[in-house]
């Protein structure tokens, strides 16, 4: 889902670059002006053959559409996982991830999510969609400070915050993987151990 969200952004970027005989935007100095670029050329270009495909209700929404505080990102890479041993620090298997999630609101709902990206030249938009995932992201978000974590390897999200002196995460969906419940804030220690068994035997295929 996530190729087919970046796809689609390219075609219609690209299309609303020909169509008005200009040169792809430059990439922006913040990731705010990234994510607004990206909503003002999604409104021009969305029609009624592709707004559900990237979370919207109704064409009129996407007209209406407006960007939600960013949602920062972190990763957690399956070889600091396979290296992570009991009682040591956990955050530091913490690695700041070049993306941040802008969800898109209507209404004050949110629909779909904007993600930027920051490469050395600047902020560029990377994917605009994944609607289920920012729809749970920003429904288990509540706090100032809070973030989203994320292992690539599993392809599973959380959202991560800090309570006193640790590190607890609040899964965003039921996961076979997990002894903890959607919505359950847990240490941090309490997911790594769960995903332990796999781990060890992730031979490197999608999950």
């Amino acid at each position: 889902m996530k190729s087919l969200n970046i796809l689609l952004l390219g075609v219609l970027f690209a299309a609303g670059c020909s169509r008005h005989a200009t040169a792809p935007p430059p990439p922006a100095q913040q990731p705010q002006q990234a994510a607004q670029n990206a909503i003002g050329v999604l409104q021009k270009l969305v029609n009624e053959q592709n707004y559900k495909t990237l979370g919207f209700d109704s064409l009129d929404e996407v007209k209406r559409a407006q960007l939600a505080a960013p949602l920062q990102v972190y990763n957690i890479g399956l070889d600091k996982l396979k290296a992570y041993q009991a009682g040591q620090d956990p955050n530091a298997l913490l690695a700041a991830s070049p993306e941040t999630i802008y969800p898109v609101t209507v209404d004050g709902q949110v629909k779909t999510g904007v993600t930027i990206v920051h490469k050395e030249q600047g902020y560029e938009p990377a994917s605009f969609g994944n609607a289920d995932i920012v729809k749970r992201l920003a429904s288990n978000h509540h706090n100032e400070g809070e973030f989203v974590l994320r292992i690539p390897a599993f392809n599973m999200y959380f959202v991560g915050r800090r309570v006193e002196d640790r590190l607890v995460l609040v899964p965003i969906v039921n996961d076979p993987r997990l002894k903890v419940e959607q919505g359950q804030a847990v240490p941090i220690e309490v997911v790594i151990d769960q995903l332990k068994p796999y781990v060890d035997a992730y031979n490197g295929l999608p999950m």
